[in-house]
């Protein structure tokens, strides 16, 4: 498993995950966020490593900025 311990497989049932509608998601165990969570919300970037997993010529990266 190139690396990774066979232990750590995602027990996941994708198949029945991906079969459900939006919809049917039930949303009512999760606290809805108020105010004060955004008022002490960080926001934070991704690692360095995850800002080079597409390469963009310098010329679009200038355009793109500008």
């Amino acid at each position: 498993m190139s690396g990774q311990d066979s232990t750590n497989i995602s027990r996941t049932n994708w198949a029945a995950l991906e079969s459900k509608e939006d919809e049917g998601i039930d949303y009512s165990d999760i606290p809805p966020l108020s105010e004060e969570f955004f008022e002490k919300a960080t926001l934070r970037n991704p690692a360095s490593q995850a800002q080079q997993l597409v390469q963009i010529e310098p010329d679009v990266s200038q355009w793109f900025q500008a």
